[in-house]
């Protein structure tokens, strides 16, 4: 039942503590609350769940926990403050480490987002959790009154819990700080889990599962998980739905021990099972007959390779000789064949030449914001990078929140936004971008970028005016009219030969048109499938790049492979595989830990930054073996 407790209003002078529990798939839990930060006396029921009627599939959450079910405590402890008009909350550095954990039965969090609503008021706030370092959420002039409070944990394009919660905002008096703001602390108490039994036994390959439960008609999301491989979670498709029946189609490559549990549209968990599943009959991956022209290497390991640090550099390692890569984010290769790698874990930029000489390019390696000669300057986390055909790289300096270019001479320079969180359009050292993240040179000369935490696409061009191309900036997938669509989280961008603007938007793909309309052409739901376009399931689209062919090649991280959508419509795999590796040779045997972004070089090789050592790896065609002479014999 969930806990009664008095509810006492929270004043706000300078800091307070909000604590909004989240559901995964079932546990919505108030225990291990710390009277340091925020006192019992301040916390009161959120809600009544109405108990599931008992029945013989019911399971109380302890029971479940008996029979296997590992489940996370979903508390989320925020900090909030008030900074002028806006509304910061803050996830303290203590509690990001705890949901950036992975154990054996949690895959860990890799961003949260964060909204308020009130009436017509709705802001969406989104913060990447970073080891070490507490996550900001900033509400913009939020208004008086009682807002509901939402919270998404997700990693990849998978939901991991998410919660509800309220909030009461009040009309400060004077205009002056934030004293007068109250919040009202809200916490929910455990529920029962009830537990689904299999009406159909174990389905074969390519066979839907038959559940038999209670309240399934509310059912909007399945979610599988592997023990073998818990630090990902697939969703299922739904396929009917009654009272007391589900049927769903089970995602695939499960096999051995594994937890399904379904959720209503809330996130209040309706049920769970654990159960065998048999292995799946090996098969080739990939099965493309293309595969075997392509061969995939190793061009930078990040575990051997460092860079030296440049003389008169400021460096927060006490004058260290040699810096190895932790991360890569973006890529890109100027005319000699020199690549520029982003390392958003230590806010540098490296250069990497043709004869494989590793070296610093820009950046202190201290976060902050500062432009200047290359090793001078700062960047915060900086992901997407492009080559400037006219000379030197864009960086998209996510954590700055703004744009930067490092020119041949490396000097770095702002190139557009005011690197304070935010959204506004207009002239580019005005404009505001929050987290730009990919980025992508149209045909007319502009610069596209996917404002990641802003969920638009933007666009700065030659005159230095920066536009909403698509994007509401609200959460969604609503296709239409580019100022009518959503995003979830748009990342990669790609611009094909007709002007049209690829988006990677998680695991959906869609397309941007020329004259502003915006299509979802994969399939909506999660997942790994190739064959036509329309039917095909990613799981989290990383890196998207066109070749020389029309062909658009993608990273689908989270499956571990690179994948390629031909000109007549059909996705094929070209590398990788079920189980994540880092394993080099031909495309059909290779191996790949995180493939993420990737660009394309002149001669139609293709090259992937792989996060999970880090390095580059690229997949090269083979040439065919010379023809064999055929003697004609004595005439």
């Amino acid at each position: 039942m969930p806990r009664q407790v008095s509810p006492a209003p929270l004043s706000l002078p300078a800091l307070s503590a909000l604590v909004l529990a989240l559901s995964a798939c079932g546990e919505l839990s108030s225990s291990n609350l710390s009277p340091s930060v925020v006192p019992p006396s301040a916390l009161q029921p959120l809600s009544t769940p109405t108990p599931l009627a008992p029945s013989a599939f019911a399971l109380t959450l302890e029971q479940a926990r008996q029979a296997g079910l590992a489940l996370p405590n979903n508390r989320i402890v925020l900090l909030l403050q008030e900074q002028g008009s806006d509304l910061v909350a803050q996830l303290p550095a203590s509690e990001v480490e705890r949901w950036l954990a992975r154990t054996a039965t949690w895959p860990g969090v890799e961003g949260i987002d964060l909204s308020i609503t009130l009436g017509s008021y709705r802001q969406t706030a989104t913060a990447p959790l970073r080891s070490g370092q507490p996550a900001t959420f900033t509400f913009t002039n939020p208004p008086a009154g009682e807002a509901e409070l939402s919270a998404v944990a997700y990693r990849g394009s998978t939901t991991l819990a998410q919660g509800k919660g309220s909030l009461t905002l009040s009309d400060r008096s004077g205009g002056s700080g934030g004293a007068n703001r109250r919040l009202a602390m809200l916490v929910l108490a455990e529920v029962e889990v009830p537990l689904l039994h299999t009406g159909s036994g174990v389905p074969a390959p390519g066979q839907p599962l038959l559940l038999l439960g209670e309240n399934l008609e509310r059912v909007e999301t399945v979610l599988f998980a592997s023990a073998a491989n818990p630090e990902r979670s697939l969703r299922g498709e739904i396929r009917s739905r009654s009272s007391d029946r589900l049927t769903v189609m089970p995602p695939a490559s499960l096999s051995g021990t594994v937890w399904v549990a379904v959720a209503d549209a809330a996130g209040q968990g309706l049920g769970t099972l654990v159960y065998e599943w048999p292995a799946p009959t090996p098969s080739p991956t990939p099965t493309a007959a293309a595969a075997s022209a392509w061969r995939v290497e190793t061009l930078l390991n990040g575990r051997t390779a460092s860079a030296v640090l440049p003389r008169n550099s400021v460096s927060d390692g006490g004058g260290e000789a040699e810096i190895p890569l932790k991360q890569i984010g973006g890529i890109a290769v100027d005319p000699e064949g020199f690549f520029y790698l982003a390392d958003p874990a230590q806010h540098r930029i490296f250069r990497l030449s043709p004869e494989g000489e590793l070296e610093v390019w820009a950046g202190s390696g201290k976060a902050g914001y500062r432009d200047g000669a290359a090793n001078q300057a700062q960047f915060d986390s900086p992901q997407g990078l492009l080559w400037d055909p006219k000379g030197g790289v864009w960086v998209a300096d996510s954590g700055n929140h703004c744009l930067r270019h490092i020119s041949p001479q490396r000097q770095v320079t702002t190139f557009a936004g005011t690197c304070v969180a935010g959204y506004r359009d207009g002239e580019r050292d005005q404009a505001q971008f929050r987290e730009p993240f990919g980025l992508a040179l149209g045909l007319e000369g502009s610069l596209y970028v996917a404002d990641r935490a802003d969920r638009r696409i933007r666009r700065i061009t030659p005159a230095g005016e920066v536009t909403t191309v698509a994007g509401t900036g609200q959460p969604g997938s609503a296709d239409g009219p580019a100022e009518q669509a959503q995003f979830l989280q748009p990342t990669a961008l790609a611009v094909d030969r007709e002007g049209n603007l690829w988006i990677a938007d998680r695991h959906r793909l869609r397309r941007l048109s020329a004259d502003g309309e915006l299509t979802t052409l994969s399939s909506p739901e999660a997942g790994y499938r190739d064959g036509p376009l329309a039917q095909a399931r990613f799981q989290t689209l990383a890196g998207l790049a066109f070749d020389g062919s029309g062909s658009l090649w993608l990273a689908d991280r989270d499956n571990q492979r690179i994948r390629r959508l031909q000109p007549n419509g059909q996705v094929a795999t070209l590398a990788g595989g079920e189980e994540p590796g880092w394993q080099d040779g031909p495309a059909s045997s290779a191996r790949f830990q995180q493939p993420g972004h990737l660009l394309i070089l002149p001669d139609g090789s293709v090259v992937v930054a792989d996060s999970g050592l880090p390095g580059l790896r690229r997949l090269s065609r083979l040439l065919p073996p010379p023809a064999t002479p055929v003697s004609k014999g004595s005439p």
